[in-house]
């Protein structure tokens, strides 16, 4: 788990013996996501993509579903749902929000999982930006 002041974050491999057709996750006080592991280049850009949906609370509704859409890079859910672990034989799954929160929290559980591929630090901002134009 890494914390900042006030934030933690937690990123872990998960591996399914069945891949899953859903993925449940209760993580209240906190916004967690389940992504096939190809959808992440790099711990940097999920945890940018859970940090805009816990403090912009948007697009979508629901935090989760908002940080789908950015790191996906896409307004609409249905294709930002394509990048979901549903389905999936390996996941990342990572939250972002206060310690205790993280700790309570209800979602796939594997090893600590900091992926270091390339990835652009703009490309989330970007599509941020766009989305408030």
């Amino acid at each position: 788990m890494l914390c900042g002041d006030e934030l933690c974050f937690i990123a872990e491999l998960v591996h399914f013996e069945r891949p899953p057709e859903k993925i449940e996750i209760n993580a209240e006080g906190a916004v967690a996501i389940c992504v096939r592991k190809e959808a992440v280049a790099h711990w940097r850009e999920l945890l940018q993509a859970l940090y805009y949906a816990y403090s912009w609370r948007g697009p979508a509704r629901n935090p989760n579903i908002s940080a789908l859409l950015f790191l996906a890079k896409t307004s609409q859910i249905k294709d930002a749902l394509r990048i979901s672990a549903a389905g999936a034989s390996e996941a990342i799954c990572a939250a972002l929000g206060p310690a205790e929160a993280l700790k309570k929290a209800e979602m796939p559980r594997g090893e600590p999982h900091l992926p270091e591929g390339r990835w652009d630090p703009w490309a989330i901002t970007k599509f941020a930006i766009d989305l408030l134009q």
